[in-house]
């Protein structure tokens, strides 16, 4: 606290001694990292200011704590205190100095869009958020182009279709006036991206292409390499299968979900990844992308987070359960929680031993209610029919030219779990790091299954895999991916089988499909298993340079469960 507030306000304080004293406060306390306790500590600066009459540095400490609910995520606080400040302009009891005008201004270019997320915020007060905006951002001399993207995003929280495609047009237009590429903010690529979001939100895949490539020879023009290429990568999934670009399309998905996974943490951004997984019956991942996600469901960013996320979710599982009735195969149960428990609208958790039905039921129900609140707020009936429009999608290749592949997953999938073994995971295959029979030496003739058993799964698999021809999949599909994870299956049940040198001649040449498609969570298995092959037959050296290419695996999607395992290998072979 304040040395000036040590026993209260005392009558006769300098108010210049004062102001600089609580400007250094101010200065040590945005020193510290974001938390409950700085903001507290800017709270109580504020309250200070307030107390002695100090009314510009007030609000210059209040707009602080707006840059840090921001920063935390804190929509409601960041409104509600940017909301103080301009009540106080609106009364003239603040005049802005320029440094204020131009932090009013950035902050309006964000808060009324975070605002139009939430329908609980009026119609009327998103108008007056808009009309500061408008009047800040001219002050502070922002460009046009910014204040229409922040127009756009506030007329589509509104439902606003026509009225946000205005926005967007006037976007394109001033986007088209001669500009040197200098720096990121003026590259051709992030300048399309909310015309080719547009497009692929529209399922108008064609044009996002389009817009991609147009964009690309802009770059090429300018001689400028996008530094940010994976921030679009989201939005070029659906077009490239549409173009029956099927493995470009899984690496899109691969290297977004990777880059979202490791800079965010916000729930809606899986919702065009299960969009995606729907739409190319991509059920075995999606439903592991889900469950790798489920606990974000607990804590959504805002209520628009939850809604994009349980009304891609609700479309996914019902393609899911779809495709599992129409190859014939017991539809399994959910597998993991989801817990509903959230601060926008909670819901009924969801256990493991539910049905994929309730839980798409449920998690539909979910966002027909939120989109139901926003069109009561919008006065329309955009974000209802949006739900409706999802959950009735077609895919982008028909169930019969993909129901032999999905039959053959399927089954591929209950055969491993028969064994112990995991789709999505490397397992350990060697005698157990305790047991003093081996002492960490190789022992070449162990094998978890015994002969017959390993002789009946190896003749499940290869009927499985006769099946398949690859070469006939739909183009939107990626069939190196297909490939990939069926080959690493089986090199999962060779090395639970004690075959070693087929775990190396097969794992060897499917690492160079993972690299292709660019998949490190299959990659990983593969690696894993050769670590430990070539430590059965006794060859240290390959060993261990499997287990650096392994680690290079590891990213943000990698679950817990293979770190642990290679952390084990390291112990065995680093």
């Amino acid at each position: 606290m304040s040395i000036f507030e040590s026993d209260g306000f005392v009558p006769g304080v300098d108010p210049e001694i004062l102001t600089m004293q609580i400007g250094d406060d101010l200065e040590t306390a945005l020193r510290e990292p974001l938390s409950t306790d700085r903001l507290h500590r800017l709270e109580e600066l504020a309250t200070l200011a307030q107390k002695h009459g100090l009314d510009e540095v007030e609000a210059t400490i209040r707009l602080e704590v707006v840059w840090d609910a921001l920063e935390s995520g804190d929509s409601e606080s960041a409104l509600a205190t940017l909301s103080w400040v301009l009540q106080q302009v609106a009364h003239g009891q603040m005049v802005p100095n320029e440094t204020q005008t131009q932090v009013i201004a950035q902050q309006l270019l964000q808060i009324p869009t975070l605002a139009a997320r939430h329908p609980g915020v009026s119609a009327k007060l998103l108008e007056h958020l808009t009309y500061w905006m408008e009047y800040f951002t001219t002050e502070a001399g922002i460009s046009l182009r910014s204040r229409w993207i922040t127009r756009h995003q506030v007329e589509l929280g509104r439902g606003h279709r026509e009225a946000a495609r205005e926005a967007l047009d006037i976007i394109s237009a001033l986007e088209e006036l001669p500009r040197e590429v200098r720096d990121e903010a003026d590259c051709p690529l992030h300048h399309y991206r909310s015309r080719i979001a547009w497009a692929v939100n529209a399922s108008e895949f064609p044009q996002a292409l389009s817009l991609y490539r147009d964009a690309l020879e802009r770059c090429a023009a300018a001689d400028w390499q996008c530094i940010q290429p994976d921030d679009i990568n989201p939005l070029l999934m659906l077009p490239l299968s549409w173009a029956g670009e099927g493995d470009a399309a899984w690496r899109a998905h691969e290297r977004s979900y990777r880059h979202q996974t490791e800079t965010s943490q916000y729930l809606g951004d899986i919702a065009s990844h299960l969009r995606f997984c729907a739409a190319t019956w991509n059920i075995p991942e999606g439903l592991e992308l889900l469950e790798a996600h489920a606990q974000w469901f607990a804590n959504p960013e805002d209520p628009w987070d939850l809604l994009v996320a349980t009304r891609s979710a609700a479309a996914f599982l019902s393609r899911a359960v779809g495709a599992f009735i129409g190859t014939g195969t017991k539809v399994p149960p959910l597998g993991f929680a989801i817990n509903g428990s959230n601060r926008w609208l909670s819901f009924e958790s969801l256990s493991p031993a539910d049905t994929l039905a309730l839980a798409q039921a449920r998690l539909e129900s979910v966002a027909m209610k939120l989109a139901l609140a926003f069109d009561f707020r919008n006065a329309n009936n955009t974000m209802s029919t949006r739900v409706t429009q999802s959950l009735h999608e077609a895919p982008l290749c028909s169930f019969a030219a993909v129901k032999d592949l999905l039959r053959v997953r399927f089954g591929v999938k209950n055969l491993l779990a028969e064994q112990g073994l995991s789709e999505n995971s490397p397992e350990w295959v060697l005698p157990e790091l305790d047991d003093p029979s081996w002492a960490h030496q190789p022992v070449p003739e162990f094998h978890l299954l015994d002969f017959q058993q390993a002789s009946a799964v190896e003749k499940q698999l290869r009927a499985f895999e006769e099946s398949i021809d690859f070469s006939a999949l739909p183009a939107a599909i990626s069939a190196d991916k297909e490939r990939l994870v069926l080959g690493t299956n089986r090199v999962a049940f060779l090395a639970a089988a004690g075959k070693w040198n087929e775990v190396i001649d097969t794992g060897e040449l499917l690492l160079e499909i993972g690299e292709r498609v660019d998949d490190h969570r299959q990659s990983l298995r593969l690696a894993c298993y050769l670590v430990q092959a070539y430590w059965q037959l006794d060859d240290l050296s390959v060993a261990r340079n499997w287990l650096v290419r392994a680690d290079e695996f590891i990213d943000a999607t990698i679950s817990g469960k293979p770190r642990a395992l290679l952390d084990d290998l390291s112990l065995l072979a680093g």
